[in-house]
């Protein structure tokens, strides 16, 4: 009994196992503590990503990239028609109080605007640039009248390079700006517009509105695309629009309404027009002028007086109340602060 007593003791005691070496020892502790450094910066680094996808998700802006140098961006308007002169002013104003970081630069036919209304765009904040006039393909045949001149729009593509912009974003000078759009100018696709919106059955269509578009100025692109107006095959009705759908059609991005919160949107879904309210940050007067009509103007230089008695509260255009409105207070602000100067453009 006694024996058994001694062998248990013996197995019993700690020493009886083989002990680990020092040396091993330390390589364990070692490695224990590499795993835990390891582990905390895999937890930081977790809760970093998961905080800049939840900042991405709260700034819809973030899908884009606004790595655009200073300088380097432009807002392109065309000027057709000295009519539109105050139309392209209050554009401009608009662009100014939304802060957005690019040069202003208007494109304009030297055969058809008088200095009167280049002074006007000029006192607004544009740089005025003369084009000659792209004649539209097969002689203008199908082309509704309005439009003729439309295919001059693509001189943005060339003039753009030769004054140094390597981004750029074109605004019909019936457009109004409600906010900054900076983040367009880092947009990394070649070329973007918005979905067009139809008073008829196609209502919100597949195709774009050529009134609001993002582009990388390029004398390449333009000659190319001048190469193929008398050989590509699309609606001739639609000018420069419909040759442009066919251009971009695989190679482009479609922007939300927000860039081009074109009017015919109230009357195809007011709900939807009421929700980008909201957001909005470019507004397309495609169905009503708040700076022209038919009794004031066809092709003639406008008064503010004229375009003040432009009332948009009554008759037909009481349904654009309150958009009429938008335009107007920017109008109102422009004259308060380049009245005087706008004023002589007319003596």
């Amino acid at each position: 009994m006694t024996r058994l007593f001694g062998v248990f003791r013996r197995i019993s005691r700690t020493d009886y196992y083989e002990q680990i070496p020092k040396s091993a020892q330390l390589g364990v502790e070692r490695k224990r503590r590499l795993l835990i450094v390891a582990a905390r910066i895999f937890a930081v680094l977790t809760i970093l990503l998961i905080l800049g996808i939840f900042v991405s998700y709260k700034r819809p802006d973030n899908l884009f990239s606004s790595s655009s140098s200073p300088g380097r961006s432009a807002v392109f308007t065309t000027l057709y028609t000295n009519a539109y002169a105050l139309g392209a002013a209050t554009l401009g104003h608009s662009i100014l109080r939304a802060n957005v970081n690019a040069s202003l630069v208007l494109l304009y036919l030297d055969d058809r605007v008088s200095s009167q209304a280049l002074c006007i765009t000029e006192a607004a904040g544009w740089e005025n640039h003369a084009v000659s006039l792209i004649s539209p393909p097969h002689g203008g045949e199908g082309i509704f009248y309005r439009f003729v001149d439309q295919y001059t729009k693509l001189r943005v593509w060339s003039v753009g390079e030769v004054l140094g912009f390597d981004s750029a974003v074109y605004l019909d000078a019936d457009t109004l700006v409600r906010r900054n759009f900076d983040e367009l100018f880092g947009m990394p696709w070649e070329f973007g517009a918005t979905t067009d919106v139809y008073l008829d059955d196609r209502k919100f269509a597949i195709t774009f509105n050529a009134g609001v578009l993002a582009f990388r100025p390029s004398m390449r692109t333009f000659d190319d695309m001048v190469g193929k107006l008398e050989k590509t095959d699309y609606p001739l009705g639609e000018a420069e629009q419909g040759f442009l759908n066919v251009y971009y059609r695989k190679d482009m991005v479609r922007l939300p309404y927000t860039y081009n919160a074109n009017l015919a949107t109230k009357y195809a879904d007011e709900g939807m027009w009421n929700e980008l309210k909201e957001t909005m940050k470019v507004v397309h007067y495609t169905l009503v002028k708040p700076f022209w009509n038919t009794d004031i103007a066809n092709d003639n230089l406008t008064t503010p007086e004229q375009v003040r008695g432009i009332n948009g509260a009554e008759g037909a255009n009481q349904w654009w109340r309150e958009e009429m409105g938008w335009w107007r207070e920017v109008f109102e602000d422009l004259m308060n602060e380049k009245g005087a100067a706008i004023q002589a453009c007319y003596q």
